[in-house]
């Protein structure tokens, strides 16, 4: 008993230690505004490396613009196309963006 006791309390702590530093790996995605106002912008990603089941798959991601350079994305509009950085919210619900440039001609594959 004591000892699935213990291995539980080295889980909790192996994943409380390993939980965080995910959290805040860099993400770099390629995508297509497809709304943008005030600090928050909408891209569609082509993220058919995400999930093999779905391939071409269109992902829309929240981006956080609170923490990128104004003149990074001032002159954005619905359809261009951007290269956004971030890293996953603590509830990984959207990307809060470090840096965010316009793609001046795509060279993905989009079907």
């Amino acid at each position: 008993m004591m000892h699935g006791r213990i291995t539980a309390w080295c889980l909790v702590l192996l994943l409380t230690l390993v939980a965080p530093a995910h959290a805040h790996e860099l993400l770099t995605l390629d995508g297509h505004v497809q709304w943008i106002s005030g600090h928050t912008m909408i891209i569609a990603t082509n993220a058919n490396w995400m999930d093999p089941g779905f391939p071409w798959a269109l992902w829309s991601i929240r981006v956080d613009l609170r923490r990128v350079p104004q003149h990074q994305y001032a002159a954005l509009r619905q359809g261009d196309l951007v290269t956004v950085s971030g890293v996953l919210s603590p509830h990984n619900n959207l990307l809060i963006g470090r840096c965010v440039e316009q793609v001046e001609r795509w060279t993905a594959d989009w079907r």
